[in-house]
C-alpha cells in the first residue's frame, strides 16, 4: 500500500508541474532573431525594465488581461508576483511618472495579431493557442 502511495504522489507531482509549464508559450514577432531567453529575461521586457532587443530594436510588450488563467500563471512563473501585485508594481510605476503598463489584450488571437503587426513586441499566449504566424520561444 505504501509504494502504491508514493507512486500516486508522485504522479500528481509531476502531472502538476506539466501543466504549469504547459499553461503558456511566450512568443515574439517572427522576425526577432531570438529563439529563447532566461526568465529574467522575459521578466524585464514585460515589466520594462529592460526597452531593447540586443539589435537595438524597440521592445513592445503585450499582457493579457487581467481574467485570463494564462495571465496567472505567466505572473506566477516568470515575474515571481501575483496579477494583483503586477497590477500594484504598474500603478506605483505609472503614479511616480516613470512609466505605463504594456497594453492589455482579452484574448489570445488579440495578443497574436499585436505581435504578428509589430517587430519588437513580446507577449504570452495560452499553451493552446494557434501560434502560427510568430515565433514561440523556449523560456529558461
Amino acid at each position: 500500500m505504501k509504494k502504491y502511495t508514493i507512486l500516486l504522489i508522485a504522479i500528481i507531482l509531476i502531472a502538476s508541474v506539466s501543466l504549469s509549464a504547459q499553461s503558456f508559450k511566450v512568443i515574439v514577432n517572427n522576425t526577432n532573431s531570438v529563439s529563447s531567453l532566461a526568465k529574467t529575461e522575459v521578466s524585464n521586457y514585460l515589466l520594462k525594465k529592460r526597452t531593447k532587443w540586443s539589435n537595438g530594436t524597440d521592445v513592445i510588450a503585450v499582457d493579457l488581461g487581467t481574467k485570463s488563467s494564462a495571465r496567472a500563471t505567466f505572473s506566477k512563473d516568470i515575474l515571481g508576483k501575483t496579477v494583483a501585485q503586477v497590477r500594484a508594481y504598474w500603478q506605483q510605476s505609472v503614479f511616480s511618472g516613470k512609466d505605463t503598463p504594456p497594453r492589455e489584450m482579452e484574448s489570445d488571437n488579440a495578443v497574436l495579431e499585436f505581435v504578428k503587426a509589430n517587430h519588437g513586441a513580446i507577449g504570452y499566449v495560452s499553451a493552446n493557442a494557434n501560434t502560427d504566424g510568430v515565433k514561440v520561444i523556449s523560456v529558461k
